[in-house]
């Protein structure tokens, strides 16, 4: 069977000579094939090169991404080395006052006595014992015993005492939770929350001497108690007007607020 064929005429405008030309079917079925698998090349072509340009864009997005992330890593590492020397800090200042690992008060109030004659103010107060030099009568070990002298918490004294800043008391850091100690025996006269003060007590030694201990978490006595010296009268908090686990702790004589740390070498 013959294919067909087409005849192509050609008439140019300057010329009266006709120019035929003819071409087979099959011609026009390949240039239909050639024109399709063109079609379809240029589509794949189209679509790697939109998938490139995506990749190319993510990459520059992933980029800057990572670059901040390095920023925030190195952040990061910066603050955690600062952490660390707070913690090595803490630890020493904790193994100083063996407050990490005692939590026994019988165990706290030997601390306390093998470190209360250890402090040396740049003052020392003059307080007359009556004769407590040498050997003494039961009197006068108990009077000795409403002298406010022993710390009142294991811990670092953060503030001293000062007039002219009206700071008119010692303040001690602390964990929260410590004991806090009755510096002198005495009668509770307060027991209760003071507002800036927050939960305070005040100890009244009987002897023109009273003592104050303030921004307690717990209290643990009541008003009309008798304490001894060293007896627990509360926990170490940040009730009232405070930044932070501190005591606040001032001693009272006949009226007029002294130095504590006067007190603490007795």
């Amino acid at each position: 069977m013959k294919g067909k064929y087409y005849t192509i005429q050609i008439i140019p405008e300057d010329s009266h000579e006709i120019k035929k030309y003819r071409v087979s079917t099959k011609w026009f079925v390949m240039a239909k094939v050639a024109l399709a698998v063109f079609i379809v090349v240029a589509a794949v072509f189209i679509f790697n090169l939109a998938k490139i340009n995506r990749i190319v864009a993510s990459y520059e997005k992933m980029r800057v991404t990572n670059a901040q992330l390095i920023k925030k890593d190195n952040n990061y590492e910066e603050m955690f080395s600062r952490l660390d020397s707070l913690w090595v800090m803490e630890n020493r200042i904790q193994n100083i006052f063996e407050t990490f690992i005692e939590n026994d008060s019988g165990k706290i109030n030997s601390i306390i006595d093998r470190n209360r004659f250890s402090h040396t103010p740049n003052e020392r107060i003059e307080v007359d014992y009556e004769g407590i030099h040498g050997w003494q009568p039961q009197e006068e070990k108990v009077r000795l015993e409403r002298i406010p002298s022993i710390l009142p918490v294991v811990g670092l004294l953060s503030k001293k005492f000062s007039e002219d800043e009206e700071h008119l008391g010692v303040d001690f850091s602390a964990q929260q939770g410590n004991p806090v100690y009755a510096t002198g025996s005495g009668s509770v006269e307060f027991a209760g929350y003071k507002e800036d003060l927050g939960n305070n007590v005040i100890i009244d030694h009987k002897n023109g001497y009273k003592s104050t201990y303030s921004h307690l978490k717990e209290i643990r006595v009541r008003k009309g108690w008798s304490v001894s010296k060293g007896n627990v009268i509360g926990t170490i908090g940040s009730t009232g007007n405070t930044s932070g686990n501190h005591l606040h702790y001032e001693i009272i004589k006949d009226g007029v607020k002294q130095d504590p740390e006067k007190f603490f070498n007795f």
